[in-house]
């Protein structure tokens, strides 16, 4: 089950990343992670890519249970600096 747009930008927001960065990390265009996070389109192959990187750092998504909306948890071990860099 894919993650929602908010919840894709909930992940980027937990790891403390820009979309830029993000985009080059995942190998995906800033666009197309800006697209995504605002639901402009659905990809679902691009959506996958983008939710199993962000989960390859580290983030749990928690898929909606017993009448319960997403959630998401920044799960990693690692500090946030050993991330790729916030870019403005």
């Amino acid at each position: 089950m894919m993650a929602p747009p908010n919840i894709l930008r909930a992940a980027r927001e937990l790891l403390g990343l820009k979309q830029t960065a993000v985009a080059e990390a995942a190998g995906l265009s800033r666009r197309t992670v800006q697209r995504l996070e605002l639901g402009e389109f659905e990809r679902t192959a691009t959506s996958i890519v983008l939710q199993e990187w962000y989960e390859t750092q580290g983030i749990l998504f928690v898929r909606p249970a017993h009448g319960r909306g997403w959630g998401v948890f920044d799960n990693s071990q690692t500090a946030h600096s050993d991330r790729a860099p916030s870019q403005s």
